[in-house]
């Protein structure tokens, strides 16, 4: 009787009770007979209701909490998952009983973000040499989601820049919704006494802040007043580059300070090869701050080649180094229909990305590196004209593919690597 009793549970495998992984993830050990998957909203982490999830050639819709069910599965699946409004997605190779998928929407940002205008404060006291002109760009707070577009919204002729002015320094600026701060870098600009702006040199001499503000979707702010920071809140950083990949030559550096989980002041990117800037200290910012590198080294074609760029979060010490770099990836090879690329070395997962102008339509993540080819599946077919950017990525995460949060295990994030190709 015993043996027929361990005969029967081990046909049951492995059917764990569904659960959502907060912001997506992988959990509840290897799928051995069924697979509970959940879609969630990348941004809201909201349920998203009859999407279509398809399996082997199988597919269901998903209920009211975002669920699906498939029995009698083993070993890794790859799922495609179609839903109105949303990028196609697919997971390949994914082995967790549980899986959570998030998805972003298609199209336009313009719905989710808002302007917000004021000035710096007591900028006439901003003095800097004569024949220079001071300067002060300012921009918002980042979600601290991966690869966010609402991270890196553009505000219309410059409006968050002001120069020259001896008097007052007016912005407005673009900014996504939630709990947002406003930063701006105080900055000499110096012309070398001629109208050549490609000889001109920019040094940081101070800052100003916002305290937090809540951000609504379309309710633009006005009257805003950045208050510049004491002396004793500033310090000069180093950066440290260590060895970034030799073909990437162009160097850069972003100092952000990790206010919270949810919130990132991301501080305007460092000159090109600069190793060192006057910054804010995180204690100004909130008590427990800390500082957050990120590094990017790219070709000379700059965001439209290779690129590697890493994070380091959590530092506190003047100096914020590089740990360790992703090679960019190699023998990317795309169709409309399918693509393929090389392993990146120590790259945790890889994805590929199909976009046109006006975003991203479809995104694949490969769990498996020895699989690094995927095919568009027919549920979510691209168009068969226009121009078209497809992007491969190499992803560094310290993380176990078989039990992770996107939400949680944000930290674990190390670095990302790409390449592009163009399809016309």
């Amino acid at each position: 009787m015993r043996i027929l009793v361990l005969a029967f549970l081990a046909s049951c495998g492995n059917s764990p009770d569904p659960r959502v992984i907060t912001g997506g993830g992988v959990g509840d050990g290897a799928i051995d007979g069924v697979v509970n998957i959940y879609v969630i909203d990348n941004d809201t982490y909201s349920p998203i209701v009859d999407a279509t999830v398809e399996i082997a050639g199988r597919d269901q819709q998903t209920d009211a909490t975002g669920l699906v069910i498939f029995n009698d599965v083993h070993g890794p699946q790859t799922l495609a998952i179609k839903a109105a409004g949303y990028r196609g997605t697919l997971w390949q190779d994914a082995n967790g009983a549980n899986l959570t998928v998030p998805v972003t929407k298609l199209g336009n940002l313009a719905a989710q973000q808002a302007t917000l205008a004021g000035e710096v404060a007591n900028w006439s006291a901003v003095t800097v040499p004569t024949g220079h002109v001071k300067a002060a760009v300012v921009s918002y707070s980042q979600s601290d989601t991966f690869g966010d577009p609402a991270n890196n919204l553009a505000t219309p002729a410059n409006g968050n820049v002001c120069v020259g002015n001896p008097t007052t320094c007016s912005f407005s600026v673009v900014t996504r919704t939630g709990a947002v701060t406003l930063t701006a870098a105080i900055v000499d600009l110096d012309p070398h006494g001629n109208a050549d702006a490609s000889d001109d040199t920019y040094t940081i001499i101070g800052w100003a802040m916002s305290p937090s503000l809540q951000v609504d979707a379309g309710i633009d702010q006005t009257g805003l007043h950045l208050t510049q920071l004491a002396t004793a809140q500033l310090q000069t950083v180093t950066i440290d580059y260590a060895t970034p990949p030799s073909a990437l030559t162009k160097r850069d550096a972003v100092v952000g300070i990790e206010i919270s989980k949810d919130e990132v002041v991301q501080l305007p990117v460092l000159p090109s090869g600069a190793t060192s800037a006057l910054m804010p200290l995180p204690t100004a910012f909130a008590t427990g701050a800390t500082y957050r590198l990120t590094g990017i080294a790219q070709t000379a074609a700059g965001g439209t080649g290779a690129q590697s760029v890493i994070i380091q979060h959590g530092q506190t010490a003047a100096t914020l180094g590089a740990e360790r770099w992703l090679e960019a990836p190699t023998g990317l090879a795309a169709t409309r229909t399918a693509a393929s690329v090389n392993v990146v070395a120590n790259a945790k997962l890889h994805t590929i990305t199909w976009s046109d102008a006006n975003g991203e339509l479809f995104d694949a993540t490969l769990f498996d590196a020895k699989k690094l080819t995927v095919s568009v599946p027919a549920l979510v077919a691209l168009p068969t004209t226009g121009s078209m950017t497809v992007k491969a990525q190499g992803i560094g995460a310290d993380f176990d593919l078989g039990n992770f949060s996107l939400d949680t295990d944000t930290a674990l994030l190390w670095g990302v690597s790409s390449e592009p190709a163009t399809i016309n």
